[in-house]
Order: structure tokens, then sequence, then C-alpha cells
């Protein structure tokens, strides 16, 4: 048994931990430049409180509040240019996924001085990151917070894409589950979703497996079945809330060690045509994908399907019916009709594809990508 497995994040975990969070960040620096999406954090509070928070403990804070749910590479080049004669010492990320990833990117153009579109596209590498990030996500879902990878759109090509740097992952996590109880029953189920999805996704792809990383995966993939449902019933549940914070987390240590698959890949097409949010687009296709996955990797299907219902699955039938199970408990059938796409899109769609195909058991049958587009518009 030989594996890696990297974790440089140290981690503040628990309800009220949000609280605690100007003092974990005074000991990274005193300039402190806040990241955060155009609105909610601004009406539920967060960011006042964490701006009154820091300049109890004396530390000088900037906001930055530009960042779309679809974080653009030119939103993160304007703050980045916005902010650097100020020179802050440490880039505080305060949201979702969308926030955090931003954030990534911005330390870089601080960093370099330069726009962050020749490294997103793979231009140029990305040699030094210098300046901390510490992420206080306030949703479930993505993982930003303990992973090494942003992902930006850059409008001038359509392309949304990812791309990675040790000194992506931050300094340090504060994850506090209070942060979502907002959340809105839509934005709960697709941040909900993405997680699932890591979870199936690091646990099926080719690269990274080990034990931790599957043990990660069937963890996540319990909890979710487990606990999306109960939150959905009730949004102010705070034992179901910390639970799905602590999946999204596992699956942020997943995505630094292992990797996504398909599903990921053909929604990030998607979400730039129809500025649509990453977990609809992932419920929309995932069903199709484990329709034409199942076959080349069935074992790993089993398994995934016991974590998910608690009976082990022994053909493709059983594990689609307790998939089905799932979708029913969350209360979602999603088409790729409903983002006003058609059949006539899916070559446009297939065209934008990036990333690594090969990470996936199925991305060596031919056509797969058109196949999965194409599957995806039935229910």
């Amino acid at each position: 048994m030989h594996f890696t497995y990297y974790m440089p994040t140290k981690i503040f975990f628990g309800c009220g931990e949000f609280e605690k969070a100007p003092a974990y960040i005074k000991t990274l620096g005193k300039k402190v430049l806040i990241v955060t999406g155009k609105y909610a954090m601004n009406k539920y509070g967060f960011t006042k409180r964490l701006v009154d928070g820091l300049a109890g403990l004396g530390i000088e804070s900037m906001v930055f509040e530009g960042i779309s749910a679809n974080p653009l590479a030119s939103e993160v080049n304007a703050c980045a240019q916005k902010f650097s004669s100020w020179q802050p010492e440490v880039v505080v990320a305060l949201g979702g996924g969308s926030a955090i990833d931003a954030g990534k990117g911005i330390l870089l153009g601080l960093s370099t001085g330069e726009k962050v579109e020749p490294y997103l596209l793979g231009h140029l590498p990305i040699t030094h990151v210098d300046i901390p990030l510490v992420a206080i996500p306030t949703t479930a879902g993505t993982g930003s917070e303990t992973n090494w990878a942003a992902i930006l759109t850059d409008e001038s090509t359509g392309t949304k894409t990812s791309f990675r740097h040790k000194g992506f992952f931050p300094a340090i996590a504060i994850v506090d589950p209070q942060l979502t109880l907002s959340l809105s029953p839509e934005t709960t189920v697709e941040t909900g979703f993405d997680v699932f999805a890591h979870g199936v996704e690091t646990y099926i792809s080719k690269s990274g497996l080990s034990p931790l990383v599957g043990c990660n995966s069937l963890k996540a993939i319990q909890l979710v079945g487990q606990y999306l449902p109960q939150v959905l019933a009730d949004g102010q549940n705070s034992t179901a809330r910390t639970y799905m914070m602590y999946a999204s987390m596992l699956m942020g240590f997943n995505l630094a060690n292992s990797s996504t698959c398909l599903p990921h890949r053909l929604q990030y097409p998607i979400g730039v045509k129809t500025n649509s949010s990453h977990g609809s687009g992932l419920m929309a296709l995932f069903e199709s994908w484990l329709d034409l996955t199942y076959e080349v990797s069935k074992e790993k299907f089993n398994h995934i399907g016991e974590a998910l219902h608690g009976t082990r699955c022994s053909n493709k039938r059983e594990f689609m019916h307790v998939y089905r199970q799932f979708r029913q408990s969350i209360n979602i059938n999603p088409s790729l009709a409903d983002f006003s796409l058609t059949k006539a899109d899916v070559s446009y769609l297939a065209s934008k594809v990036t990333g690594n195909l090969s990470n996936d058991p199925a991305g060596e049958i031919p056509g797969i990508v058109e196949k999965i587009y194409d599957g995806a518009f039935y229910k």
C-alpha cells in the first residue's frame, strides 16, 4: 500500500467559530482584505460582524464585494488592481465557493501584479503565491476551504476551468455550520448535491484514490444521504447543518488529493452558456453519467449504493433505484431542457469541455461526452 496525502490548512470547525475569526486572522497579519459576493454577506450581516470584530483588535480591513456566483477572471483582476497599492497582508474569503475561489485568484494577482488569465488557461506556470488566505465558507458544498484549486471563467474565450497551486491552500479555514442556517432551500440542495457529487466522483476517479480518499468519499455520501433531506425539511436543524458542513469539508480534502470526473467537466460549459449554478447543472447531468458509467466501475458503484442506502447493490438496476430514491428524497428531477438548452447545443457544449477526461473510468468510451449530454435531456 503506497499513497500520498497532503493537507496543510489549519481548521477551526464548529458552531460559534465565526465569532473567534478576528483572533485567528490576527495571527497572520494586520491589514486584511475581505472578499465576498455581491449581496448575501451584507444581507445577513456577516461582513459587518467580521469588520467590527477585526477593528476591535486593531486590525485594519478593506472589503471587496464584487464577486459573482460564477466568478469571473475580470472580477479577480479588478480586485487585485484596486488593492495592490494598499498591500494587504491577508486575504479573507467570506462566502460560498465562488468567493473562496475568487480569493485564491486574487492572491495570485496580488502576488504577481499580473492578470490571472494566462495562468488560468495554462499559458504561464504559477511560480509563487505570497499572501495567506483565510477561508470562511457560508455554504456546505464546494469544499474550497480545504483544497488547492480555484475555478474561474475567462470571459474572452467563454472558458470555465480550474487552476491549482499549493499557495491556494488556505492557511486557515474557519468552518462554522451556523453560517449556513440562513441558506435558502434552493441553495441548500444545490450545494448539498455538489457534496454528494464530490463524494461519488472522487471515489470513482482513477486519479489519487487512496484509503483516506475512499473513506472520506463513502462517509460524505452516507452523511449527505442521511442529512440533506433533513436540512431541506427544516433549515434550522443545527445538527443536520453541522454534518453537511463536515461532509463538505471532507470533500475539500478529497479534491486536494484526488479529482472529479466527467459531470464536473461537463457542467462548466453549461454554467458559462446559461449562467446557471454549478449544483443545478450537476443535478441535470448526474443520472445520465451514472447510467453510462456503472458498467465500467460496478464494484465501486455498488459500494456507493451501500453508503447511500445501507443495502449493498449487486447490479445496475438496483443501484439506479437507490440513486432515484435519493433524488426523490431531496425532490429533484432536473433536465438540461430546464436550462433552455436543446440537443442542438450538444456539439457546442462538448467543444468547451476542458480538463483531463481520462480520470473518469468512462472517459475512454468513444463519444462519451456527447452521450452524457444527450441522456441528460430526459427525465
